[in-house]
């Protein structure tokens, strides 16, 4: 069975000395004298919010174990008792996060990801530069529905595939490498397009909410015209960057593994329409609940995901042995996210956070405030994880918005669009962590080619925002 892993950790076991390094600096918060402005309860959250910040960059233990280790802080420091500081596991994101994963093991179980790609092989009639672009936009559309960490690792072994078909052994090379990176950067940017593509996505989106209801179309109506400027721009700077080879491979074996196929089976057919339905009900349920006069919430996100999952499984598409072999960590480090940035809100921290800085912003043009906060998501992205990342930034923007007179909606999405785009080290995303593990792309390339794609992205997410500002669309 194939895992979908949070992100493959530096280590197995736990690290003492990383965890003291990340209890020393706790510590020093704790030390360290604080303004009369910020309550003492408030400073023992921004000692969280380091803790918090140090374990998951630094990973004394594999990155889900560390994340479960906050809300155990937080009752450490006497900011709150266990049953409040684990209630924010209770969040429906994290459970609409969690059936995503589950909905991508029904695809993967039944071959549907791998006669994706067979209709990808096709379609581009073996000219490597459309087969790239059509993978690319195969991945890209599964995981703006299934999370994009599953996508990646579902297709990865299909790009291996295709490069058995390309006869010259540097050609075959250069071919595996752009479709693995190809694959990566597709699934982060099909993860930018919905709440269920991406764990941080998930994350900001119920913070957003806690502010105003914010639905799965406010998401997706900002971000999916992104992802369809973002994608074919990643597809020409990869072929241009990575000198992907112009030629043509023989599809033929993959013409006689479509005739072996044959047509869908009722089992890929119930999954599809499941699929479907869900992603029906994840854009019009809140229509649907005032015109059938359902109990609000009824058809919210979170609910549709798990019934769709449990009908799957009581007809038995999958199991309880497949659903376990998820990995779970994603539900841990959300979990994580929403523990702090509860700490930060009702202890106040968050405000004290903002006020700081809201001096050295006020009188700044939106334009420039975004661009640096945008700036920053996307260097710190490149180092931690994004969904850590995501989780930390959450709070802080939304605050430093609300300093600021901005909407939150303005500073929050471009941050998390910016944060997903991970693409030049291991430690980025767990997408980038599949594609080193594969070894097909070396540390080198990844960096190099990561950061000339990503760049012109964020820049160009950047300046989108700021043109849906000028004409009042956000």
């Amino acid at each position: 069975m194939i895992q979908y892993p949070l992100q493959v950790t530096r280590q197995t076991v736990f690290d003492l000395r990383r965890f003291f390094i990340v209890l020393g600096l706790t510590a020093l918060v704790l030390l360290l004298p604080f303004p009369d402005n910020l309550a003492e309860e408030g400073q023992r959250a921004i000692a969280l919010f380091v803790f918090t910040g140090a374990i998951l960059a630094l990973e004394p233990a594999p990155l889900p174990i560390s994340a479960l280790l906050v809300p155990v802080a937080q009752v450490a420091l006497g900011i709150d008792n266990v049953s409040g500081a684990f209630s924010a596991f209770a969040q429906p994101s994290l459970f609409l996060v969690l059936s995503s994963l589950f909905l991508a093991e029904a695809l993967r179980k039944h071959g549907l990801t791998r006669r994706l790609a067979i209709y990808a092989m096709i379609a581009s009639g073996g000219q490597l530069p459309r087969l790239l672009f059509n993978v690319m936009l195969m991945t890209t559309l599964l995981s703006m529905w299934v999370l994009n960490t599953a996508t990646t690792a579902v297709l990865i072994p299909v790009a291996l595939t295709i490069a058995q078909y390309v006869p010259q052994p540097e050609q075959a090379r250069r071919t595996v490498a752009t479709l693995v990176l190809g694959i990566a950067y597709a699934a982060s940017l099909g993860g930018m397009a919905t709440v269920v593509g991406s764990g941080e996505n998930a994350i900001a989106a119920g913070y957003l909410n806690s502010l105003r209801p914010f639905t799965f179309m406010d998401w997706s109506i900002y971000a999916i015209p992104l992802v369809l400027l973002l994608m074919p721009l990643s597809w020409w700077l990869l072929i241009k960057l990575m000198k992907m080879p112009d030629l043509k491979i023989d599809i033929m074996p993959v013409l006689r593994e479509f005739v072996r196929l044959g047509p869908f089976t009722d089992t890929q057919v119930r999954i599809l329409l499941v699929l479907a339905l869900c992603v029906i009900l994840w854009v019009f349920g809140g229509y649907l609940e005032g015109l059938l006069n359902l109990p609000q919430t009824l058809l919210s996100s979170a609910i549709v995901s798990i019934v769709a999952v449990a009908f799957l499984s009581i007809s038995e598409v999958v199991d309880w042995n497949d659903l376990k072999g998820v990995n779970w960590g994603v539900f841990l480090v959300i979990g994580a996210g929403f523990t702090l940035g509860d700490t930060l809100q009702k202890t106040g921290a968050a405000t004290w956070f903002a006020e700081m800085l809201a001096p050295s912003l006020s009188g700044l043009p939106y334009g420039v405030v975004l661009f640096a906060v945008v700036a920053v998501g996307f260097a710190l992205t490149q180092f931690m994880n994004n969904v850590a990342l995501g989780a930390i930034l959450s709070p802080l923007l939304i605050s430093i918005a609300g300093a600021s007179g901005i909407d939150a909606v303005r500073l929050v999405m471009p941050v998390m669009l910016a944060v997903g785009v991970a693409f030049m080290l291991p430690s980025a995303s767990a997408r980038m962590t599949l594609v080193s593990v594969s070894g097909a792309v070396s540390r080198a390339e990844m960096s190099r080619i990561g950061f000339l794609v990503g760049l012109p992205s964020v820049l160009l997410i950047a300046a989108v925002f700021l043109l849906l500002s000028v004409f009042g669309l956000v």
